[in-house]
């Protein structure tokens, strides 16, 4: 059976971890500094298994060898951001958080995909993609962010709920950073109010966090679906943070764009064809991580 690692066993690692069991037929690995949260989650997740009738393998603690054997492993351990932190204190102590975290799956299981979703996470997975390559050789296609798949599912609730067409939605994507300067390409979406619906949009993922502290279950989904795409070889079109080498005209950062997704991986960046605006968005927002790279010695 498939094996899933996830690094960190707080909210998102364990409900993501959760869903995943709940949904395929998988064992998994639960790692987290502490340890025995990561086995009480472990515990409680194979008891969960059980009255569906499933018996998968279901290890928590707070070794790294855990993950020997894991297909993917999702990375969700890091800080958040606390009252007094600015958004480049978060990156620098996330940043080395990522490099310590990589040096361990580079030791034990660095044939695994990795999903990268520590925020920032664009920048945090070019950390981790950029460790693991000097470390064990790891390809760009194989290390890959969580972000635009819930932005983007977030935004086509959204634009529903203010009535935009079932087709129009169903065209609508959110690209470049997972942040600030995420958008709607137009020239791919259409000409209806999509400002608006971005800018709601970035508003619920804020009133969620406000009200329960943190965004959970739409998170944990995503991940599983991504998760899916390579452990089932569905070879889905799905919005990820992928490290460019040319695509766009965009090269040595991270960034948000539409990919196959299966067994190896980012298998192919799908290169939408970008009106000259939109291009031009992609590029200023690859321009704002590669600031923050630069920043982190990158």
């Amino acid at each position: 059976m498939p094996k899933v690692g996830f690094v960190g066993a707080g909210r998102i690692g364990a409900t993501s971890a959760f869903v995943c069991v709940m949904n395929m037929d998988v064992d998994v690995a639960l790692v987290d500094i502490a340890g025995e949260l990561a086995e009480g989650e472990a515990e409680d997740i194979a008891h969960a298994a059980s009255a569906m009738g499933k018996y998968p393998e279901v290890v928590g603690g707070d070794d790294y060898s855990l993950l020997e054997g894991c297909e993917v492993v999702i990375v969700s351990a890091g800080m958040a951001r606390k009252p007094g932190m600015t958004r480049l204190d978060l990156a620098e102590k996330n940043a080395g958080i990522v490099k310590s975290i990589a040096s361990k799956i580079a030791e034990v299981c660095c044939n695994a995909k990795v999903i990268t979703v520590t925020n920032p996470m664009d920048v945090m997975n070019y950390v981790m993609w950029k460790e693991l390559n000097e470390l064990c050789g790891k390809s760009r296609h194989e290390v890959f962010g969580m972000g635009g798949l819930l932005d983007t599912s977030r935004l086509r609730l959204m634009a529903r709920r203010a009535g935009i067409s079932a087709e129009a939605v169903e065209k609508a994507i959110v690209i470049g950073e997972h942040g600030d300067t995420m958008f709607v390409p137009k020239s791919v979406a259409g000409e209806e109010n999509w400002d608006e619906v971005l800018e709601r949009t970035r508003a619920i993922a804020a009133e969620v966090i406000k009200k329960k502290g943190a965004t959970i279950f739409g998170p944990a989904v995503c991940i599983y679906r991504m998760v899916r795409a390579v452990v089932e070889d569905t070879k889905e079109v799905i919005p990820a943070s992928v490290v460019l080498e040319g695509e766009y005209g965009i090269e040595g950062v991270s960034l948000g764009v539409p990919a196959v997704i299966g067994e190896n991986g980012v298998e192919k960046v799908v290169e939408l064809e970008l009106g000259e605006e939109d291009l031009s968005n992609l590029r200023k927002s690859a321009e704002v991580l590669k600031e923050w790279l630069r920043k982190l010695g990158y």
